[in-house]
């Protein structure tokens, strides 16, 4: 069975990375890339931050539920696919949850989204079945 992809369209907290071969060394020698990060980290919004980690604790869970049934694609609301997803499937708030580029789930039922995930293993299970029948 392949795996059931589930993309995640939530506002990410983004940063640009130093990927200049010749500065990388000088750079992470004086801990220029850690500070950075730092300070882009805490220009966001408190809420933003308890947000991702929110979302962290809810990804796990999935992962330690569904294993290797399922494949989870985080995507940045803000960027270009994150934006056409939002029209793509109507998604008017944030975190959107789309099983198999199908069914949505919006905010943070988590319920929910674990009902369209058992619902599409079932599906697929059924369709195995079939399959297997009519061999």
């Amino acid at each position: 069975m392949t795996p059931i992809q589930i993309e995640v369209v939530m506002p990410l907290i983004t940063a640009l990375e130093f990927r200049c071969v010749r500065c990388a060394p000088l750079v992470n020698d004086l801990d220029v890339r850690k500070n950075y990060l730092n300070d882009c980290e805490s220009e966001y919004p408190e809420d933003w931050k308890q947000d991702l980690a929110r979302l962290d604790d809810c990804l796990q869970k999935i992962s330690e539920t569904y294993k290797h049934r399922v494949r989870i694609q985080v995507i940045d609301a803000q960027s270009p696919l994150g934006l056409w997803k939002q029209l793509r499937h109507r998604l008017s708030q944030t975190p959107a949850f789309v099983v198999d580029g199908k069914d949505v789930c919006v905010g943070w039922n988590i319920d929910r989204l674990e009902e369209l995930v058992d619902a599409r293993i079932d599906e697929a299970s059924r369709q195995i079945a079939a399959r297997v029948n009519r061999a």
